[in-house]
């Protein structure tokens, strides 16, 4: 073969040290790693290997991922089209991350890039090659996640003895020989933070307090020699300042907290009731009691098929708009979804409504509620305070502050399941027994109580102008909802106006009235329409007791060929 008939291979050697510990030295393991490809690229010389005069070598940087220097450079060359064949000691120097390898193989594979390990004898361009090569990454993958799991259980032994084991260092200590010492300074200002919050109740006026006070986070160096902090202390830095144990002496580990072997700056009392402070206004954030129309079925509300409906909302405006969405829906699972996938508008309104109404029922039936808990044992004591509390629950439910109304929703109800056809309501009879009765009966009549309440209401799909409502079968009329009731009346009110000017001559045509008015001829035609109702309806459009189905939209289709009597018929009963 003619040495001019070689094909030439431009090799690329990638080198990398986890550690920069030794790479000051004049020989490291980066040039012991070249020095050995360099000898086997000479070795294949024959085969037209040349070596690229370009280093790529990662000093200091994990196998555990793809975010370093040099190899970023060599897949930019790559998809350049500068490098035919990339070269490493072992595979480990490339990845150590099975699913990170596969993508790097999968990229050299587009660019038909050869990778070759000069130590374990193989390349990516025979099938015995890739096989070997996964399997030498799997062991290689075991020896990390061994490491990893090595050093998570040297960190739990070493905090369960109270051991500070680094990472960023508190506001109010400094650190001395790798343990925690107390800064007066910082201290004191920590001390402030936790009594102001209980004063104030409130991460968002604590941090106005503090920036205030000139209050600054902590300064701090990091091993790149950056300098970090000393700026003012932003919410999420007050909350961890807030919910940190090492104020009171301790080191938290899984949930658990264990006695340190540092020194606490504040009594364990006030860091408690901060904590209790804390939990309550993220339970009030949970419930959105602090909300105009807060979602009061967040969390026990479920599609047909088991997929929760979280509270979602939009705004126009200054107008909110309230959703309860299927997280089928959400999670781009569309065919996991229910029948009903989303609820907006008045179907909030009326799923509410009808949950609502039904527990009200439920509560103010002793002969229902009785059966229900199936409370064979219960004293005839029992049976009485039972009836008298659970009534009394359902007598003031209007009159209960929203915060409470959620309270009994969520303790009352396990699961609320709606699909087009039905409403299941799943109450607990042992937290209806449990609350009515002042104690804890499951234990006594678990046998009794333990099964759910079911209540099964029958509802259709029902439409209502332009929108589609969720309507009880056989239940009340659906509520007109009053901004409905507003367009109406200023309709009527300008329908009668602009009549009365036609027919008085004050005004010569519908488009003379548009003119003036800066809207279409059309517009005027449809509410000049509303003159010409029966005095019946007119009558319940002025007292807003018309049907929540007609509306704007309902009326502008109505055919005004019919008599009055016609008139009433088709929309009073619509």
């Amino acid at each position: 073969m003619n040495r001019s008939s070689i094909q030439h291979k431009r090799c690329a050697i990638y080198t990398r040290k986890s550690s920069e510990e030794g790479l000051e030295q004049s020989f490291n393991s980066l040039h012991a790693q070249r020095e050995a490809c360099e000898a086997y690229i000479r070795s294949q010389a024959a085969e037209g290997w040349v070596l690229m005069d370009t280093v790529y070598d990662d000093g200091g940087f994990s196998g555990g991922t793809i975010d370093r220097p040099a190899l970023k450079q060599l897949l930019r060359d790559i998809d350049n089209g500068l490098v035919d064949l990339v070269m490493v000691y072992k595979v480990d120097r490339l990845s150590r991350s099975l699913a990170d390898f596969v993508r790097l193989i999968e990229q050299f594979d587009q660019q038909n890039i050869s990778f070759v390990s000069v130590t374990q004898q193989f390349n990516t361009a025979s099938s015995m090659g890739r096989l070997t090569l996964n399997v030498l990454l799997s062991f290689a993958q075991f020896e990390r996640e061994v490491t990893s799991e090595r050093i998570r259980d040297k960190i739990a032994a070493s905090k369960k003895k109270g051991l500070w084991m680094g990472g960023a260092v508190p506001l109010g200590y400094d650190v001395v020989n790798k343990q925690l010492v107390v800064n007066d300074l910082e201290a004191q200002q920590v001390r402030q933070l936790f009594e102001q919050y209980l004063g104030f109740g409130s991460v968002k006026k604590l941090k106005s307090w503090a920036d205030h006070q000139g209050m600054l986070s902590k300064r701090r160096t990091t091993q790149k020699q950056r300098q970090m902090g000393g700026c003012a202390i932003s919410r999420g830095a007050l909350y961890t300042i807030l919910k940190n144990p090492t104020y009171i002496g301790k080191v938290a580990h899984q949930n658990e907290l264990f006695d340190g072997q540092h020194q606490g700056i504040m009594e364990t009392v006030l860091w408690q009731e901060v904590q209790a402070k804390l939990s309550q206004n993220r339970q009030q954030q949970q419930l959105k009691t602090h909300c105009q129309s807060p979602s009061l079925l967040a969390g026990i509300l479920f599609d047909d098929l088991g997929n929760p409906m979280s509270p979602s909302h939009s705004k126009k405006g200054k107008k909110r708009y309230r959703y309860y969405v299927s997280q089928a829906l959400l999670q781009f699972r569309e065919q996991d979804a229910g029948s009903v996938t989303r609820l907006g508008g008045k179907d909030i309104e009326d799923i509410e409504d009808i949950v609502i109404t039904q527990l009200k029922a439920l509560l103010s039936n002793p002969n229902q509620l009785l059966n229900g808990v199936n409370n064979g044992t219960l004293s005839a004591t029992d049976h009485q305070a039972l009836t008298k509390n659970a009534g009394a629950i359902a007598k003031k439910w209007d009159h209960q502050s929203t915060e409470k109304q959620i309270t009994y929703l969520k303790n009352f109800i396990q699961r609320i399941t709606v699909s087009r056809h039905q409403v299941v309501i799943n109450l607990s009879g042992a937290e209806i027994l449990t609350h009515c009765l002042g104690r804890n009966l499951l234990g006594q009549h678990q046998s009794n109580v333990s099964n759910p309440i079911k209540l099964a209401i029958p509802v259709h799909l029902k439409r209502c102008g332009i929108e589609t409502r969720l309507i009880m079968v056989n239940g009340p009329a659906p509520k007109t909802h009053s901004s409905s009731v507003k367009a109406l009346q200023t309709a009527l009110l300008k329908a009668l106006t602009w009549n009365q000017e036609l027919i008085t001559g004050k005004a010569l045509s519908a488009s003379e009235i548009a003119k003036r008015e800066k809207v279409t001829s059309r517009y005027v035609t449809h509410i000049l329409k509303l003159a010409f109702l029966s005095p019946a309806i007119i009558k319940s459009i002025i007292q807003g007791s018309l049907p929540a189905s007609f509306n704007m939209e309902v009326f502008k289709k109505m055919d005004l060929k019919y008599f009055w009597d016609d008139q009433e018929d088709k929309l009073l009963v619509w």
